[in-house]
């Protein structure tokens, strides 16, 4: 096995390649495709790993694609991009936009995939040329945006199939617009939220508006349970743990002079730690039945959904140790923790994983375009910088583990 590679060579090959990570990106960001529909997307990953003479599996998680690059006999590891986009309206005005009206790559995950074809063809290289100590695992999953209709997103899904079998770590990034290009955040230990979907149905007896002693009427019902969930985190929960409970929406009658049968609220609950979110699901309960005193009766469902995404310590210090090489110290910040939800929790549960938050803001824009909007943008030199980070931190840990 050849000596390694050092980290300013391996930043310079993937800054050669920009153009083709670029166009890859520009291409997934055309043609978007919703949860377990990313056909086109996993033909395009297919025909590029096939391209390079990596070995490929099709139709992984349903529509994911694992690739396999075999180098010496040392650890295996796992890189991760997803694939599918978002029910949104692009506005941007590029000449890449959306082709495909009301779904729009307004998350990254065209840059997360096209930053992890560039760093398969890095790695591959290496491969070619002896100096890959062991073998990594391509993981493009599909589906994090949304689960299909068992309740399972892509990541769950490819650690059911087994696609995380054997691996001795696995890393992924996140594109962040509220970093600058060049930068990057991480922590190890909770970092983002498990995140919960709750539907609750408020019955009470509906009835003429100029007779609401005639009714049980809900929307007023419904007004105590929003001040009750309200004060769940704040006096239920243990105020060293991390917890939120929003009510996003609410839905009660048709017409103004008539009280409804009624009303309907959604929303999520999203925590830290197994403790707090047991917490917060029996206290939503509990806040929910006051309307029973009341003549009402309240129906709560819970969807479970992903579960927090804990960084293993070992393979965060790793990783913010390779970045510090390849960026610069003051360029590696340890990141706060975030109540947002990823499916890549599932694979940080099946081997020890760390996430990455790659910045991608362009100092120079007037404002910051984050993710989940119509106006959702990135600055495109960030990708051959997430690309280099995905493949220098599995060589490193290649090399520090065999």
């Amino acid at each position: 096995m050849s000596s390694t590679i050092a980290s300013a060579e391996l930043l310079t090959r993937a800054k050669a390649i920009h153009e083709n990570i670029r166009a890859w990106r520009r291409t997934i960001h055309r043609y978007p495709e919703l949860t377990f529909t990313e056909q086109r997307t996993a033909s395009l990953v297919n025909a590029t790993l096939v391209d390079l003479g990596i070995e490929t599996e099709t139709e992984v998680a349903k529509t994911g694609v694992v690739g396999h690059i075999r180098g010496g006999d040392g650890p295996v590891v796992g890189l991760r991009a997803d694939m599918d986009a978002l029910p949104i309206l692009e506005i941007n005005g590029t000449e890449f936009d959306s082709t495909r009206p009301g779904i729009m790559h307004a998350c990254g995950h065209d840059a997360h995939t096209a930053m992890l074809l560039g760093a398969a063809t890095l790695l591959k290289k290496l491969a070619d040329e002896g100096r890959l100590p062991g073998s990594v695992r391509l993981l493009f999953q599909p589906s994090e945006e949304a689960q299909d209709d068992e309740g399972k997103s892509g990541g769950m899904r490819m650690v059911e199939e087994g696609a995380l079998q054997g691996l001795d770590a696995v890393f992924g990034l996140h594109v962040d617009s509220h970093h600058d290009v060049g930068y990057v955040a991480t922590r190890p230990g909770p970092m983002m939220a498990a995140a919960d979907k709750f539907e609750l149905v408020i019955t009470g007896s509906g009835g003429h508006a100029a007779r609401p002693q005639s009714t049980i009427d809900p929307i007023a019902l419904s007004a105590h349970v929003i001040n009750a969930v309200h004060q769940v985190v704040s006096r239920r929960l243990d105020p060293t743990e991390h917890g939120v409970i929003t009510i996003a929406t609410i839905h009660g009658g048709t017409v103004d002079n008539v009280i409804p049968d009624t009303v309907t609220m959604t929303g999520t609950i999203r925590s830290f730690t197994p403790e707090a979110r047991d917490v917060l699901h029996s206290e939503l309960r509990r806040a929910v039945s006051i309307v029973e005193p009341l003549g009402g009766r309240a129906a709560l469902t819970i969807f479970p959904g992903y579960p927090p995404t804990v960084n293993d310590p070992t393979a965060t210090a790793h990783m913010m140790a390779t970045l510090r090489d390849l960026l610069g110290e003051d360029h590696v910040a340890e990141g706060e923790m975030l109540m947002g939800a990823e499916d890549f929790s599932y694979m940080a549960q099946a081997a020890p994983g760390c996430f990455l938050r790659l910045g991608v803001h362009n100092p120079a824009w007037p404002e910051y375009y984050p993710v989940h909007r119509a106006d959702f943008r990135l600055d495109e030199d960030a990708l051959p910088i997430g690309a280099a980070a995905l493949a220098l931190t599995a060589l490193r840990w290649m090399e520090n583990k065999r």
